[in-house]
């Protein structure tokens, strides 16, 4: 799985980093992301869904948020799958 830091970046760069790193994967490969804009908690689940990435797993550790994502088959494709944050601690 690859891991990409976006911790310290506020709207729209993480998105956009997020974006250049699920495109240089292949199709169904995994992408962790950590970050801590709140921002993240409605902008990964609505990017996933609107550019055809999956959401595979989302939640908060104290101030850090971390997303799992798989890159999509079609990624223009709009996925209605939609995954709850869960805070851990």
């Amino acid at each position: 799985m690859t891991e990409l830091d976006v911790t310290g970046l506020t709207r729209p760069r993480p998105i956009l980093k997020i974006r250049r790193a699920l495109m240089a994967l292949n199709a169904g490969e995994r992408l962790e992301v950590t970050g801590d804009d709140p921002a993240l908690i409605s902008d990964v689940p609505a990017f996933c869904a609107q550019s055809g990435h999956k959401l595979v797993m989302a939640h908060q550790h104290g101030k850090h948020l971390v997303f799992e994502l798989a890159r999509g088959v079609n990624p223009l494709s709009v996925s209605s799958d939609r995954t709850q944050l869960q805070r851990t601690g």
